[in-house]
């Protein structure tokens, strides 16, 4: 009888061990999930840019303006500079690695970016605004990844405008300086840009990267007179010209730019594990 009683009981906490280790299995079951977020269908990037004038741009060595050197036309005498840029990236493909891009930007190019230099006897200087608008292509190598890299390239175009103060040395007189005015010029060309953008969450993430723009790959000229005081962009080669030089100039930058990106379009999934 009582041999009954002991199996009847041990029989019964096996049976607890099973239904409990059970029941404890299928609860943490139901707390298993997978999330797969899908890439943003739309971006929109702000930045700020800091430029760095090159080839013929970049008209001040050791951080000073050369005067003679812009007069002739060899260059147009920008140094560095700082500009912003609004960038709008659609998605083009299912995965995401490739995307539309429109850009506006702003960049200002001067030869020098904080004030003017007052050690050197030479007291003139080059101010450029750059106002460029373009279209363009990006590949997305890790579109599923928080971390994305990218590179793509845009065509563009820029209405260039700023104005310019020569000094002159005047030797056996008295040194004296004249100032001009750039107007308004419009000129075509591309940029090519490599970055990378780290999402914080599905709507917002942070951005940096490195752009180069050629503003005047296409419809140089250089018109007017050599007594014009106000002209338009003179990157076309006229030796006869001031301004102009032997050959032609090319109005290029790279900006380093640094910004935040609003994602929109992320679907969210979620797949049971167990």
């Amino acid at each position: 009888m009582k041999r009954n009683i002991v199996n009847k009981l041990f029989v019964g906490v096996i049976l607890m061990m099973l239904f409990s280790s059970q029941l404890f299995t299928q609860v943490t079951q139901t707390k298993r999930y997978m999330i797969v977020r899908s890439t943003p269908t739309y971006t929109l990037q702000f930045n700020i840019d800091y430029n760095q004038s090159v080839l013929e741009l970049s008209g001040a060595y050791n951080d000073d303006y050369q005067s003679r050197t812009v007069y002739d036309g060899e260059s147009f005498g920008a140094d560095k500079g700082y500009g912003a840029s609004v960038l709008s990236k659609i998605t083009l493909n299912e995965r995401g690695s490739v995307r539309f891009t429109q850009s506006l930007t702003y960049n200002r190019l001067l030869s020098y970016t904080f004030g003017s230099k007052t050690t050197v006897a030479d007291n003139g200087k080059a101010n450029y605004n750059c106002f460029t608008g373009g279209l363009g292509l990006e590949y997305n190598f890790t579109p599923a990844h928080k971390f994305k890299i990218y590179m793509g390239g845009e065509i563009n175009a820029s209405m260039i405008n700023g104005d310019v103060k020569v000094w002159f040395e005047n030797r056996g007189g008295t040194p004296y300086d004249e100032s001009y005015k750039v107007s308004n010029s419009f000129r075509m060309g591309y940029g090519l840009m490599v970055g990378s953008e780290y999402l914080v969450n599905e709507n917002f993430g942070l951005n940096i990267g490195v752009r180069i723009i050629n503003a005047n790959a296409f419809l140089k000229d250089a018109t007017g007179t050599n007594t014009d005081t106000e002209f338009k962009l003179r990157d076309k080669a006229d030796p006869n010209l001031k301004f102009a030089g032997a050959r032609n100039k090319s109005f290029s930058f790279y900006s380093i730019l640094a910004g935040v990106n609003f994602y929109f379009g992320v679907k969210e999934k979620r797949y049971k594990l167990n």
